[in-house]
């Protein structure tokens, strides 16, 4: 009886930004970026996420905020925790709820550095780490989602695509024939953080792109959007190689690439 593989035939560009935020995790003196991947039900987020063989990642169908500290104080190689599905918080009892929501709020804005306990006090040495969440336009819209609430989304660079109707009958014609789309190759990810450079020129493309996309965002001063993109350079650099990294005209492109589908309200075609 053959397997059952998830077809993610068209998305190659949602696994290099995937793989790109993930290394972010890897830039030396670099903290990791987030990221929401918003599509429409039966658009792979979850198959890209969780058929894909990252090292530097773990998925969470459940969690509560003890559990993520855990997984800060005896996984240093974690950088990322993937959420399939974030409305799962809502499941939760109110206090439970509570605290997951602002151990998640700590670890992606200044990292969880310690907490106290009666009678004991924990430290935490890799309190910062990144989340990838996956959610359908409908809920990152919502205002009430707890997420927006607390100013969440505002610190997630979003990652918003759709199926154009052409991908989507190549789909159907694979699955009609059975055939198997190839996994991914597994991520290679440095076992320690590597300095990444850019040169001026480089540095003022980038900030000259995170400017638009801060514009056209609402950003109120895009610090933090430069900040991202400026890691997401850099990590693509580390997706090319590790040896003597630095950022060329191959990561600026990758931004460029990317510009259309960083936003929260539209998505754009794959």
């Amino acid at each position: 009886m053959r397997s059952e593989k998830k077809i993610v035939i068209g998305t190659s560009l949602v696994t290099e930004f995937l793989q790109t935020i993930l290394l972010t995790g890897r830039v030396a003196k670099e903290s990791p970026v987030s990221t929401f991947l918003i599509a429409l039900p039966e658009h792979g987020k979850t198959s890209i996420c969780l058929e894909s063989p990252f090292s530097c990642a773990v998925d969470v169908t459940d969690s509560t905020g003890k559990g993520l500290l855990e997984i800060m104080k005896y996984k240093a190689e974690i950088s990322h925790i993937i959420f399939n599905d974030l409305t799962i918080v809502s499941a939760h009892g109110r206090n439970v709820r509570a605290y997951l929501i602002s151990i998640i709020n700590a670890m992606t804005e200044e990292g969880v550095r310690s907490i106290a306990f009666p009678g004991q006090v924990d430290v935490f040495q890799h309190g910062k780490r990144g989340i990838i969440a996956c959610c359908t336009p409908a809920l990152v819209k919502d205002s009430r989602a707890w997420f927006n609430k607390i100013g969440l989304t505002t610190r997630i660079l979003p990652f918003h695509y759709s199926y154009s109707d052409n991908l989507i009958i190549k789909i159907k014609a694979s699955i009609c024939n059975d055939v198997e789309s190839k996994p991914p190759k597994t991520l290679a990810v440095p076992g320690v953080p590597i300095m990444v450079d850019i040169l001026d020129s480089h540095s003022k493309a980038i900030l000259e792109i995170s400017d638009k996309k801060s514009e056209e965002l609402g950003d109120e001063t895009g610090i933090r959007r430069l900040k991202q993109f400026r890691r997401l350079a850099k990590a693509h650099a580390l997706l090319r190689g590790w040896k003597n990294a630095k950022v060329n005209d191959e990561d600026i492109d990758f931004l460029k690439r990317i510009f259309p589908y960083v936003d929260y309200r539209k998505g754009c075609i794959l």
